[in-house]
């Protein structure tokens, strides 16, 4: 008798050694102890840690999270290690066999699930490990005020301090308008930041290069929004760093969702966003984006002072020109233009003028350049120049007649060639390409050599030859800048039947044709 009351009697120590030692029930260490101490604690835990780290950088809250599931797994495991010498007990307490051996079963079963499903994190956990340690998604920021003062450049990811970096910025330089976004993204809280920072400040936003993933939160914040044509935008679900996948991918679509929809966002245009993984991205056209509200204009490029920032030298300058193709060419086969044109640059480059400015400067030159170089040009650039000139002129007379006309008759002679922005504007890209490398041709393959040497008789001869298929009033309006002026439909009209009527000779007549007629001055 005195026996089994010292059997039965509780056993001395605190409540986490008795546990330890199976000293309480079985439905009490499995059930209060083990399920709702070790497993629902920890879960409880992390929900209060996410609201209070909530605005906070990432590497606080994955620190308490490390530090939640590093107490639960030792909760685990003091919780099934005093459940399982309860269940050895339990016999001896009167209870029954099948008990105990349902209840080490789960706990194998249990510590199976543990192991696998923390071989599966070990990435994960390495990653957080990473991140509290102070690891950022992206490449340092870092800030550059453009020449010019109107604008600065955040570049780099939206890592922690990223937004207090940037209103430092900002205040050391109040002339700003707009800031330049040039990030592949980070924290999407630090994206918010540095857009509440733009929008307090009520900044433009432009991006040059590339703006994808969280930089977009803050591009969005942007009064005015823009980019370069040849800019990318980018958008993916927003994601959580570290846990299981397949428990983030719900939330993640969520949140990426709320977060999208609140900036305003067409709703299929956030189901484009929430539908692309988080490991792609998906780049919308210039006109998703304007159709979308993400951009509120269209920008031509070359909008701030980056050139003029970078150029701190003539010789610097001249370096960034030689970055293109057609400008090297320039450099390499008429070294006295390039330089003459690289002067006029340098001067608008000091005066602190925009990358539009001075590359106009460099378009202008080669214009010129390339109308002086037409009379010595190679037949086949002539050809070349005289079918882009064509089709150009076809093109714009779909579109508008003025525009026809300003390519055909320019206001300037030394516009002729000169990139030509206003009529071309409006002309597919492939135009602009076509035009690039028929400049390219031409500035290599000039040659004092290919100079033709004709008589009035001849020049009259080719000239009556390409003007007879045309009509009486057609020909009234090529040779009258008034009636031209006065009827600009049918002046668009009547210079591609001339042009198309000169295509149309045989081809010793068109070469003879194009050479007369581009070497009259």
């Amino acid at each position: 008798m005195s026996q089994a009351v010292t059997r039965n009697s509780p056993s001395k120590g605190n409540f986490f050694s008795r546990h330890w030692r199976g000293d309480y029930s079985l439905g009490r260490s499995y059930w209060l102890h083990t399920v709702l101490l070790s497993s629902l604690l920890p879960a409880f835990s992390i929900s209060v840690l996410a609201r209070l780290t909530n605005d906070m950088p990432a590497r606080y809250g994955v620190a308490g999270v490390l530090g939640i599931a590093a107490f639960s797994y030792l909760a685990w495991t003091w919780g099934v290690r005093g459940c399982w010498m309860s269940a050895s007990r339990h016999v001896a307490r009167g209870g029954r066999r099948w008990a105990e051996v349902v209840v080490k079963f789960l706990i194998v079963c249990g510590a199976i699930s543990l192991v696998s499903s923390s071989l599966r994190a070990s990435h994960s956990l390495r990653e957080q490990f990473d991140i509290a340690r102070g690891k950022q998604l992206g490449p340092p920021v870092s800030y550059q005020l453009r020449a010019d003062g109107k604008s600065i450049l955040l570049q780099g990811g939206m890592n922690d301090g990223a937004a207090e970096g940037l209103e430092r910025a900002l205040q050391a330089a109040p002339t700003v308008t707009t800031v330049v976004l040039y990030s592949a993204g980070g924290w999407v809280r630090e994206g918010k930041l540095v857009g509440e920072v733009i929008g307090r400040r009520g900044l433009n936003t432009y991006v040059e290069q590339e703006c994808s993933s969280s930089c977009t939160l803050a591009f969005m914040a942007g009064r005015d929004r823009a980019m370069d044509p040849r800019a990318h935008i980018g958008f993916h679900t927003l994601y959580t760093v570290g846990g299981d996948d397949r428990i983030n991918r719900s939330f993640d679509r969520k949140l990426t969702q709320d977060t999208y929809g609140k900036l305003g966002l067409p709703r299929d245009f956030v189901e484009r966003i929430a539908d692309t993984p988080s490991d792609k991205s998906w780049y919308p056209e210039l006109g998703q984006l304007l159709q979308a509200g993400v951009l509120t204009r269209l920008a031509p490029g070359g909008e701030t002072a980056q050139l003029a920032t970078i150029a701190v030298s003539r010789d610097i300058l001249e370096e960034e020109f030689k970055k293109g193709a057609l400008f090297d060419i320039m450099a390499r086969f008429h070294p006295p233009e390039f330089a003459r044109m690289i002067d006029l640059a340098w001067a608008r480059a000091q005066a602190h003028a925009s990358d539009a400015e001075i590359l106009a400067v460099g378009r202008e030159q080669v214009g010129i350049l390339s109308r002086k170089l037409l009379p010595v040009a190679s037949d086949a650039s002539l050809a070349e120049f005289q079918q882009l000139l064509l089709d150009q002129a076809v093109a714009l007379r779909g579109i508008s007649a003025a525009a026809c006309g300003e390519l055909l008759y320019p206001r300037s002679r030394d516009d002729a060639l000169s990139g030509r922005e206003a009529p071309q504007a409006a002309l597919p890209q492939e135009f602009a390409n076509r035009e690039l490398a028929m400049t390219q041709h031409l500035l290599r393959d000039a040659d004092p050599a290919n100079a033709g040497r004709f008589t009035l008789a001849e020049r009259t001869r080719v000239i009556r030859r390409a003007l007879a298929p045309l009509s009486q009033e057609q020909l009234k309006l090529l040779s009258s800048a008034e009636r031209r002026a006065a009827d600009p439909e049918a002046a668009c009209d009547a210079s591609i039947a001339y042009l198309r009527v000169v295509n149309q000779l045989d081809p010793d007549e068109r070469r003879t044709a194009l050479r007369v007629l581009y070497s009259r001055g």
